[in-house]
């Protein structure tokens, strides 16, 4: 798989999304596509080079923790690989570009086996560099960038490959200057504007990494010398003996920043004694917390564990302590006398926390494929109410887990959650429901007329793009496929039979049973094989690539070369 490929099948779309979104059609005909697209027309004006017309991407609303939000990106297809090849054409030279900096601790490397194309190192991996760089400093200055991704100017991005000075003189797009050409693609994914980067796709870290590696190699100068600690993405840790050092180092930093016309986070600066700095300890506290593997001491182990969770939760707002808690619980085979009270503790942490939706939504999946009674009666009016609470303020990733939910378990919608849905203005959560529809499993069919603004070839490079495809390459919602064949970019990618929903895909299980379980151990069902004390010896558990955060470990030997 090459790295224009990965980027698009694995760098696409935000992690926070149900499996049945794919960009894997894209990525392997990439090669066809753009070799058709190169060849169109080019535009009446501006640089003639290859390159998408300006397109809008959908907003994802996301839910993070403390009832705060994320805006992630669903970029348009066209501008996205154009961006993906120009990255990709100039990697080598990025490459060198991110050694430049000695404090990074989040290049971004393309690597196999990962569920992201460019991976960075695990948030756990912070806490071991910040314990062993910070020995035998008194003081730590912890501090970030204001709003890093959404305030990022375009322009500055040949500002940092290039210099600043340099750059203001050479503005044409050439080999040397391919700054110029990363700038031009970014600001075709966000109709021409040119601040901010889209959050979630990993095109954006790694233009991202660019800009703040100038900013590192300029705090170096500035500094006199490579300040002790690390920055990882807009996060940065430095260590200090005296506290005016730390003063002068933010001081600088401040400086660096506004070069590039960008600004510190001030709410989140702090300078304190290295010992006074624990953001992570409450994940030592979840991490140590036994649990029993059966019987009623492990029901009771599972119900103190969460009102710990919760606990952590109430004093850690900005921690996602509930996704993390409930990682770990994936990480232990509920007994199933044990698992309507675990179901239980689900709801509750579904209804409190919505950011830790998709990872109940996996817990439920899991359970069900492996045979355990799901309440659906309980589960079906856990769900009508988050749609109703969030569908109205747009809040995607309640919306979309909820009714992957109702897809992937059987759940029912009321007709009141059906009309909220169809009024929001997402593609995710529409194509679930219309998916629903289609498969009969919805208590009353949504107006056709909602959808009919997007049966126009205009509707293709505007923010529900993925509606306005899906919905008519498939004729669903009563949209037909005549304003698809009139653009000529997406007429190839239906004649490729390009698709960015896959109706069939579900979640992937926390654990499965090992191929020859059932014949190693005399069983005839699953049910037979969680009656076993070990059940070590007798499951698979998928490995997390991941942490809380979605960010795989980068291993060097792991890197695609």
């Amino acid at each position: 798989m090459d790295r224009v490929e990965r980027l698009l099948r694995l760098g696409f779309l935000p992690s926070q999304l149900p499996p049945a979104f794919t960009t894997a059609d894209l990525a392997m005909r990439h090669l066809t596509v753009l070799a058709v697209w190169d060849g169109l027309p080019p535009a009446a004006r501006g640089v003639k080079v290859p390159k998408s017309p300006p397109t809008k991407a959908e907003v994802f609303s996301v839910a993070r923790a403390g009832h705060q939000r994320r805006a992630t990106s669903v970029p348009n297809p066209v501008a996205q690989a154009y961006l993906c090849r120009a990255l990709v054409a100039n990697w080598a030279d990025i490459v060198r570009h991110f050694r430049r900096s000695k404090i990074s601790a989040s290049h971004p490397r393309f690597r196999r086996d990962t569920t992201r194309a460019a991976a960075l190192p695990s948030m756990q991996s912070l806490y071991e560099r910040r314990l062993s760089q910070g020995a035998g400093f008194r003081y730590v200055l912890r501090t970030d960038i204001s709003r890093f991704f959404p305030t990022i100017y375009t322009h500055s991005i040949p500002w940092a490959l290039h210099g600043k000075a340099i750059s203001k003189k050479n503005r044409d797009i050439t080999p040397t200057y391919y700054g110029n050409l990363l700038d031009l693609v970014v600001r075709q994914c966000q109709d021409e504007q040119t601040f901010g980067l889209p959050i979630g796709p990993d095109t954006s870290h790694i233009i991202a990494e660019c800009i703040a590696t100038a900013i590192d190699v300029e705090l170096g100068k500035r500094l006199g010398a490579t300040p002790a600690g690390f920055r990882y993405v807009d996060d940065y840790y430095f260590f200090f003996e005296n506290y005016s050092a730390a003063e002068s180092a933010l001081a600088q930093l401040v400086r660096c920043l506004k070069d590039f016309e960008l600004q510190i986070n001030f709410d989140k600066t702090r300078i304190c004694k290295t010992e006074e700095l624990d953001e992570d300890g409450w994940t030592h506290k979840l991490r140590s917390f036994a649990i029993a593997h059966r019987g009623q001491k492990q029901r009771n182990d599972f119900n103190h564990y969460f009102e710990l969770a919760r606990e952590l939760a109430r004093s850690h707002r900005d921690g996602s302590v509930l996704v993390y808690a409930l990682r770990r619980a994936g990480s232990i085979i509920v007994r199933k006398e044990n698992w309507p009270a675990f179901e239980a503790q689900l709801c509750l942490a579904a209804t409190s926390h919505p950011v830790a939706l998709q990872s109940i939504a996996r817990l439920l999946s899991t359970y069900s494929s492996i045979g355990y009674t799901i309440d659906k009666r309980r589960l079906s009016r856990l769900v009508n109410a988050l749609i109703q609470e969030h569908a109205p303020l747009e809040h995607h990733s309640e919306v979309t887990w909820s009714l992957w939910m109702c897809k992937e378990l059987g759940l029912t919608l009321s007709p009141q959650s059906v009309d909220l849905v169809a009024e929001m203005n997402s593609s995710i959560c529409v194509l679930i429901l219309l998916d629903l529809a289609a498969t009969g499993q919805l208590p009353k069919l949504p107006a056709p007329t909602r959808w009919r603004n997007f049966e126009r070839s205009e509707a293709l490079w505007e923010d529900l793009w993925m509606l306005s495809y899906e919905a008519g390459v498939r004729g669903w919602g009563g949209m037909s496929d005549t304003h698809i064949r009139e653009n000529e970019h997406f007429e190839e990618l239906r004649k490729l039979d390009v698709r960015f929903y896959n109706d069939a895909a579900k979640l992937t299980p926390l654990f499965a049973p090992k191929p020859d379980a059932l014949k190693k151990h005399n069983a005839q069902t699953v049910a037979e094989l969680l009656e076993m004390d070990d059940l070590d010896d007798v499951f698979d558990y998928e490995d997390d690539d991941g942490d809380i955060y979605g960010s795989p470990i980068a291993d060097e030997d792991d890197e695609v070369l």
